[in-house]
């Protein structure tokens, strides 16, 4: 769970930084290396997503979009687990008090 937290926390700055050079559209794009950043593992999980885009000629873009839907998908993901957690706690529940 906690490594889970620092991985998001660790794209949501790659993707601000992104965001703050203005690179959302193939036009934009920039490479690492003018953003100051160092393509590592949380690099590539958002390139696997779609959620960084290459043009071409090592410069890359943020899909706006596909960010969303990823922070759709985890957002739906947390609640079913929420979900399935009180389900559990309310069947405990109920079988303890008989």
């Amino acid at each position: 769970m906690v490594i889970t937290a620092v991985m998001v926390h660790k794209q949501r700055a790659l993707v601000r930084a992104f965001e703050q050079a203005a690179a959302t559209t193939a036009a934009t794009a920039c490479t690492a290396e003018q953003l100051g950043l160092k393509p590592g593992m949380v690099w590539h999980q958002l390139v696997g997503r779609a959620v960084l885009r290459c043009p071409g000629e090592g410069r890359y873009f943020l899909d706006l979009a596909n960010w969303q839907r990823l922070r759709r998908q985890r957002r739906r993901m947390a609640l079913a687990v929420v979900a399935g957690l009180l389900t559990l706690a309310l069947i405990l529940l109920a079988t303890r008090t008989r």
